[in-house]
Order: structure tokens, then sequence, then C-alpha cells
């Protein structure tokens, strides 16, 4: 059965006035009271009337801009799905959206496509940062602006936002640290490290814990190479098959970001497919083939999915109502796949 504003209002001893004003985020309302106000209405489920809510702001519509360097990355497919789950829920409440996509890494592409976000008059923004300092300035001065910011996927370090969901990225790479050292079983093994961009904290943060776990735990493992391939397939074929004719002892691929498709394409054309032990992250349609194939030996996971929604509900619900999480890092789970279990 429906909570309406009155129940809302007779919970908290209050008038229905005060509710909306407080549900608003309107003045006239002492902060403490409005926070209980919010909290009794979270919690007996409150729900605004759309139609009666549509009428009532039409001069205060809210925005939620969006932008994601998801271009050519098969990763983002279930992020983008998340944000598109968290957004059709958020324009239940009212809330608009517009939505930018960029390839690869480029910090003053991105800049641009923040002042495209302005110029439409957005309320807040989800982000996946560049981590630079200019982009780390401009979120300054949209949070100095009262336009707050939620980074999913990668965190962006020297600026405080209103929060961060993704996983805690050295733990994902000492994960895999270890995993690939328990493959080792002992035995010399050289390897690479493909990333898409160190210009990415999510990339390097991964590196840093993959590394660290060898160095401190594996040291019959040793790291011919770590390249950088933006992301993307071609340049993580022509990559690979470069460094596979130069480096004939190499034993193991880490893939810690995207180009999956391309890198095999590469291991296959170079003969190395029987030698080879490749390890990657995430679940994308190409990983789960190779997995099945036993092209790749195992994957680690970060739920795309909810680091989409969530990202977009915590913005939501600090448009809406003001409410800020509970944690302002919301660490997404990290677990392992084989082909046995997925």
């Amino acid at each position: 059965m429906k909570v309406t504003i009155r129940e809302v209002a007779e919970a908290a001893n209050v008038s229905r006035g005060t509710v909306d004003r407080a549900l608003n985020h309107r003045p006239g309302v002492n902060q403490q009271v409005a926070e209980r106000i919010i909290k009794i209405a979270e919690e007996l489920g409150y729900k605004p009337d759309m139609a009666a809510r549509t009428l009532a702001n039409k001069k205060y519509t809210k925005t939620i801009g969006v932008l994601l360097c998801s271009e050519g990355n098969p990763f983002f497919k279930e992020v983008i799905q998340g944000v598109n789950n968290g957004l059709e829920e958020m324009g239940h409440f009212g809330i608009q959206s517009s939505v930018k996509k960029i390839k690869g890494f480029d910090a003053e592409l991105q800049l641009q496509k923040i002042e495209e976000l302005l110029e439409e008059r957005i309320s807040g923004l989800v982000i996946t940062p560049v981590n630079s300092k200019r982009v780390a300035q401009k979120i300054q001065e949209l949070e100095d602006k009262n336009i707050p910011v939620v980074t999913i996927n990668t965190d962006i370090a020297s600026v405080k936002h209103l929060a961060y969901v993704g996983c805690d990225y050295v733990t994902s790479g000492c994960v895999a640290g270890e995993l690939l050292g328990m493959m080792s079983n002992g035995a010399e093994e050289h390897i690479a490290l493909v990333i898409g961009s160190k210009m990415v904290m999510a990339q390097a943060q991964r590196l840093k814990g993959i590394k660290k776990t060898l160095k401190r735990d594996y040291s019959n493992i040793i790291v011919d190479a770590v390249l950088e391939n933006e992301d993307d397939d071609r340049k993580s074929y022509e990559q690979l098959r470069t460094l596979l004719q130069k480096n004939p002892d190499l034993t193991t691929i880490c893939f810690a970001a995207a180009g999956v498709e391309g890198g095999i394409k590469a291991v296959r054309e170079t003969d190395y497919g029987r030698k080879l032990r490749i390890v990657t992250y995430d679940l994308t349609d190409i990983v789960k083939e190779n997995l099945r194939s036993g092209v790749v030996s195992a994957t680690v996971c970060q739920e795309p999915f909810r680091q989409g929604f969530m990202g977009v509900e915590i913005l939501g619900r600090y448009l809406l109502y003001g409410t800020r999480p509970e944690e302002s890092t919301v660490k997404t789970h990290i677990f392992i796949a084989t082909k046995y279990n997925l």
C-alpha cells in the first residue's frame, strides 16, 4: 500500500508542509529535522507522486550527467546497463539525464565533454575520470558550484567528491598477482602485463598491486614488459605480436584491462597458444568464450553492473533528498572466475 506524505508527517510529528520542504530540499526547515524526516520517509518506503512532483518542480528540473571512457571497451557493457537502469529509476522521480561516451583516456577530450554537459545545465555528474590534474581541478570546480560528482569504476586523486563506486584496485591487483604465483608452482616465469593506460587511476593501482605481490611473494616470476594499449584491440594486437616475436621466453600474459580480443589474436598468430598462460580481468563475452575453450585460465571480476547502477542511485538520492551515502567509498566485490563457475 502506498505511503502518503500525511503518514510521513504523522510519523515525524511535523506538518505536511515541513515534510514537503524537507524532501524537496527547500529552505525553512532545521537541518537536523530535515535529516530526520528524510530518514523516516526512507524507512516507511515513501515515494512521491510522480505527476504531482513533475508539476510542482518544473522550475527545478534536475539532470544527471554521465561521462564514461567506454567507447570500444566491451567491459563497459554491464556498467552502461547499470547506469541505464539507474537513470530509468531516477526518471520516475522526474530526474532527466544526458549520457556521453569517449574512447581512450584523453584528458582534454574529457574536459571538453564536461563543458558540453555543463552547457546542458546538469545538476550532478557520474564519471569515469582520467587521472589528470586538470580533470581533478574541474571536478573540484563542479563541487564548489554545488554540482556533486560521483566517480565510478575508477577514482581520481587529490579531490573530494560525493562518492566513488568501484573495487579496491590495489587489492584486485594483489589477487591477480597471487593467482599468477600459484599457477607458476614455483617455476621461473616470464610475464607481460597489459593495461590500458597509467592515466587511469584504477589501472595504475591494479598494476601496483600485481607488481607488489610478485615482488614480495613470487620472486620466480619476472615481469618482462608492461604494455599500455589504450584499451584498444588493434594496439593490443600490434604490441603483443611485436613482443612475442622478440621474446620467445615469455610464458604468461596478464590482461589487466581491455584489448583481450586483439591480444589473443596475436597469440594465436605467433603459435604461442599451447605455451602461453593467459589471465584476464572481468567477464566480457570474449573472455567467457576463451575461458570455455581453455585459452584463458582465469579472470578477476569486479561487479560492473553494480558500479553503474549505484553511481547513479547515490547521485540521484542526493539530488532528490540531499542524502549523502554512509560511506564515500562503496567497494564492489572482487572474485575469480574460471570455466567451471561461469
